[in-house]
Formats: structure tokens, C-alpha cells, sequence
């Protein structure tokens, strides 16, 4: 299994759970901490030389394993289901923007809470905006040959799809072959699931294709209450040979929080 961490691209401007700052010096910090890989999170492709941006990474050395979708709810509040219309479409444009994005670098699109809130007045209209969103961006995705993922996030960052079931049961529902799970202790963790049958059940339906690690709080990996050792037994169980992105807080700052995770995830991962 890969070992990877999030990285901002040049136009974010809010802070990521993962580290910012010229791509050739995060690149080589991250490499040098023990990564294999990064996940950029990404706002708006147009805002910077996407080509260039690409061929700092591949020198690097480092693969892209994902394209995390954060930063067009927390830079410019887009979401599948905002009220209007246009702001929807929006929405649906940069997504489809940042799927080319992802297929320049042969990497998947992650979406969690750009999917959208379920409004409690319009609960009908809101799930149909959202289903029709993800169907457009997936058609956008499997054009280019790239997947999709969805996350399953605990209340109360989002209110739907909180448990792996229910997100299991709405990607069946889509039906699309290019549409799968992205896995996350810490959201499983607020959730009070037990992460091995949740990793179990998603493979068993062929569909694990992302897995995110934070302890509890969002600390780094051993710093919490959550068994890693049986989480990496569960992913070695059903085959599980994709990468690991740690998303958890920066402090005291990102390399550090980068090199604490790595340090204590490499000994169980290196175990057979």
C-alpha cells in the first residue's frame, strides 16, 4: 500500500489537512518524511499552469493517487445542492473542470461534502440535484477514463451519507461502474462503526478504492483511540493494495504532523 498526503495546489487559499507551499519543496519534504505519494486538493484548475504544476510532482518522483475536491466548498462554497440554479451549474462546471485535472495526473476525483447538504424543507428536490450532479461528473470522469469516489462523512460535518451502508446503498443506486467508496477512520470513527466490517462490507461489493487514515480528533495515527493495526489487517484481508492518504491536523505544523504519521505507519505497513 501507497502512503500518501494531501498537498494544496496553488490557488487555495483556506487551509487543507495537508501541506501547502511551492510544489517541488512540499514534493521533496513529503518524499523525504517517507511518502510514496500525494493528494493534491484542488479549487479551481484555471487559476494556475496545471502543466507545470504536473511536471514538478512527476520529477518528484511521488505518484498522485487522488484529487480531493475540499477546496471548492471551503474557498468558493460551491455544493450540488445549493438552492440555485446557477450556482448548482457552477458548481457541476468546476467539478467536471477538476476531473480533467485529476485525468492529467491518471488519478480519481474525491468528493465529500461538495456533494451538498440535504435541505430539510426541500429534502425531495436536494437529493435529485445531487444525484444529477454526481451522474454528470461521473459521465465527465469515465470519458477520461478516471473513477470517482464519494466519502462518507459522520455528522456533523454533513447531513447525508454519514454511514458506510447508506453510501454503499446510494452507489448502488447510481449504478455507475466508475463510482466507488473512499473510506475514512476518523468519519467512521464519529460514526461509532467498526472499520473492519465497514472495510469488509465495501470490498465485498468491489468498491473500496480510497482510504483516508486519522486518529481520533483528527490527530496523526497513533495518537488517538483507533486500532490502525486491525484497520491494516482488514485492508491486507480483502486485498486492499491501493494508497493511504493521512488527512489529519497540522500541528505544530504540516511536516511535522507529516513526519509523525509516516514514522508510525511505516512499521505496521512494512509488517507481513
Amino acid at each position: 500500500m501507497k502512503l500518501a498526503y494531501p498537498i494544496a495546489t496553488p490557488e487555495v487559499r483556506a487551509k487543507i489537512l495537508g501541506h501547502a507551499g511551492p510544489v517541488e519543496r512540499v514534493c521533496a519534504e513529503l518524499r523525504d518524511a517517507g511518502y510514496d505519494a500525494v493528494e493534491p486538493f484542488v479549487a479551481d484548475p484555471a487559476k494556475f499552469d496545471v502543466e507545470a504544476w504536473a511536471r514538478a510532482v512527476e520529477r518528484s518522483g511521488l505518484a498522485v493517487v487522488a484529487v480531493g475536491t475540499g477546496p471548492l466548498v471551503f474557498d468558493d462554497k460551491l455544493s450540488f445542492t445549493a438552492p440555485d440554479a446557477g450556482a448548482r451549474r457552477v458548481a457541476i462546471d468546476r467539478a467536471k473542470a477538476v476531473v480533467r485535472f485529476a485525468a492529467r495526473l491518471g488519478a480519481q476525483v474525491n468528493i465529500g461534502k461538495l456533494r451538498g447538504e440535504i435541505s430539510a424543507e426541500r429534502p425531495a428536490e436536494s437529493w435529485a440535484c445531487m444525484k444529477a450532479a454526481i451522474s454528470e461528473v461521473g459521465e465527465e470522469a469515465a470519458n477520461r477514463g478516471i473513477v470517482v469516489t464519494l466519502e462518507p462523512q459522520g455528522r456533523p460535518t454533513i447531513n447525508n451519507l454519514n454511514s458506510t451502508q447508506g453510501a454503499l446503498d446510494f452507489v448502488a443506486e447510481l449504478g455507475r461502474p466508475n463510482f466507488g467508496l473512499m473510506l475514512d477512520t476518523f468519519h467512521m470513527d464519529v460514526e461509532r462503526e467498526d472499520i473492519g466490517a465497514g472495510v469488509r462490507a465495501v470490498a465485498a461489493r468491489g468498491v473500496l478504492w480510497h482510504v483516508h487514515f486519522a486518529d481520533t480528533e483528527r490527530k496523526a495515527p497513533g495518537e488517538g483511540t483507533i486500532d490502525f493495526r486491525a484497520a491494516i489487517a482488514a485492508l491486507r484481508e480483502v486485498g486492499y493494495d491501493r494508497a493511504i492518504t493521512l488527512e489529519v491536523k497540522q500541528e505544530p505544523d504540516a511536516l511535522t504532523a507529516a513526519r509523525r504519521s509516516a514514522a508510525y505507519l511505516r512499521p505496521l505497513l512494512s509488517r507481513s
